[in-house]
């Protein structure tokens, strides 16, 4: 089996003397006037575009070819997450938009209604609110509009420094605060760049060499000086006494390669890619390394015990524990209370999630199945929801960092991680498991998600018993399958289950249970605006429904 990769960053700060600290501002900002440069070349027209050799000849040949690798990679990485996160801002839009026009279409049929039988003074009030509707969608229509005219004609208006600090320009007058805006700007551009490695180069970077120190569990950094600043600088800048707080396993590794490789050719070496970043406090260093394997056991566990099946929602991850054979052990649930939390807490948040996930499979030493989903997928998923709390969870939700997170404790921890499709889980878990196993929607799609790892095919029962509101027992039976695909018949079951599902004549098993045991019941309660149940109805039923010989 493969071994899986995954590339994980590691810091440390940097103890630098004065000369150190200006040789890195220098190198910072030379480094920075190249990619502004570069940047600016990729958003012409194509025909107009300069190539590699074309723009080092045209800037002088400032770096080495090494190094202007690493200015590419960050503006191809800048202009991808750009990118992504507008197609992200595409489908939110799109999913606001449709709950909106379906809002409006609501209030203008009761504006009609209130209109013909209302007051005068209520019906004013949903024309104000009908007003104010119509004033957001087209504001969201708009965005729309230009965020697809923007893809279309492929720009990328990234601005280096931050929109947040280049708009508190205008709100300065003084000539001083002028010039102290100026100094920020100018740090807020220049303060990081990038070098990138390769296994054929010696010790994985040829620009930055980290190699073993004298000290034990600490390194040393030999970083190359380009040829305009050698002159005030010298050829390299050496730092010393490099500590790791995390990673020191896969760092050791990656340099214990290297230098075998100067020894041995036939080994081959470990590409490292070095970050530095300034901020207030001073210089940071960010080594990223290629880990291929477990870093804090000696083997993989894998499924041969049985899977964990983990389906990834907005506020939970809700968890199942197969066995080989596809049948659940038991569940359990891990909080993502996300909404109303800053990106450090959600990250917080999410990491102790997925730790609290990772240490449940160690235990039970058993693989995870996870969908295989991007964030536009999942959230489609959850479009039909209207409500103002569900808005508020899904604008938190964070479902690429998730499944990033719970791929690389994967790989840190040695549990294999497998992706299924994920068409039609939630269904067939309501369907056929959710009222047998007593779970929610979700653990049902857990396992449904852990069962299809093995290639388990999942029929329909062959009818579904429900009670209706006047107590009677009801069976529905399932379409036939014809001569249908797995994937085919299973849209056909939505059609038919849907509307069932959502039916107030048909309240099958956990739903009916749930139902029974509301907090609170009139004689005419209401679920939806229908007549619901009166006390003495449900109990009756809840006897029926129990005794049934089908249950």
């Amino acid at each position: 089996m493969d071994t899986p990769t995954k590339t994980l960053t590691f810091e440390t700060r940097l103890d630098l003397i004065h000369e150190q600290d200006a040789a890195l501002c220098q190198y910072a900002e030379l480094w920075n006037q190249v990619k502004f440069r570069w940047f600016a070349n990729l958003q012409k027209p194509k025909a107009q575009q300069l190539n590699r050799t074309q723009f080092m000849h045209e800037m002088g040949m400032p770096f080495s070819y090494r190094v202007f690798q690493g200015v590419r990679q960050s503006i191809k990485g800048l202009i991808q997450s750009y990118q992504t996160n507008r197609n992200n801002r595409l489908v939110t839009l799109d999913v606001k938009i449709k709950q909106l026009e379906k809002t409006l279409n609501k209030l203008k049929k009761r504006c009609d209604h209130v209109a013909e039988k209302g007051s005068p003074q209520q019906a004013k009030q949903l024309r104000n609110r009908l007003r104010q509707k119509e004033v957001k969608l087209r504001r969201w229509q708009q965005k729309q509009s230009a965020l697809v005219a923007e893809k279309q004609e492929n720009k990328t208006p990234i601005c280096f420094g931050g929109r947040k600090l280049l708009k508190e320009r205008q709100a300065l007058e003084t000539g001083s605060a002028i010039e102290g805006w100026k100094q920020r700007w100018h740090e807020a551009r220049h303060r990081e760049f990038l070098l990138v490695g390769s296994h054929d180069e010696s010790w994985g970077c040829q620009n930055a060499q980290l190699s073993p120190s004298e000290q034990e569990g600490a390194y040393q950094l030999k970083l190359l000086v380009p040829h305009q600043l050698r002159a005030t600088f010298g050829t390299t800048i050496n730092i010393d006494h490099l500590q790791f707080k995390h990673g020191k396993a896969a760092i050791a590794q990656a340099v214990w390669q290297n230098q075998a490789k100067k020894h041995n050719k036939s080994i081959k070496g470990q590409p490292l890619s070095f970050r530095f970043k300034r901020d207030k406090k001073g210089w940071r260093l960010l080594v990223s390394v290629e880990v291929a394997g477990p870093t804090e056991q000696a083997e993989w566990i894998g499924d041969d015990q049985g899977v964990i099946g983990v389906d990834v929602n907005l506020d939970h991850l809700a968890v199942v524990e197969l066995d080989r054979n596809g049948n659940p052990l038991q569940h359990r649930t891990f909080d993502l209370p996300l909404h109303y939390k800053n990106d450090a807490q959600r990250a917080a948040i999410i990491g102790d999630a997925v730790r609290d996930l990772m240490d449940f499979a160690a235990q039970q030493s058993k693989a995870v199945v996870i969908e295989k989903l991007d964030f536009q997928q999942k959230k489609r998923q959850y479009q039909k929801q209207d409500h103002p709390q569900y808005a508020r969870m899904l604008n938190a939700f964070a479902y690429g960092k998730i499944k990033d997170l719970i791929e690389t404790q994967s790989i840190k921890r040695g549990i294999r991680l497998y992706h299924v499709n994920p068409a039609y889980t939630s269904l067939l878990g309501r369907m056929k498991y959710r009222d047998r196993h007593g779970f929610s929607d979700h653990h049902a799609a857990a396992l449904v998600i852990g069962r299809r790892h093995y290639g388990f095919k999942e029929k329909p029962p062959k009818q579904l018993i429900g009670i209706n509101a006047k107590g009677t027992v009801k069976a529905e039976h399932p379409p036939v399958r014809m001569a249908l695909g797995d994937y085919q018949y299973y849209h056909k079951l939505q059609r038919w289950y849907q509307p069932l599902e959502t039916s107030l004549d048909f309240l099958s098993g956990w739903r009916h249970f749930r139902r029974v045991n509301r907090v609170s019941y009139s004689v005419e309660a209401r679920l939806d605006g229908r007549p619901g149940m009166s006390p003495d109805l449900i109990q009756e039923s809840t006897t029926l429904l129990s005794a049934h010989p089908a249950l």
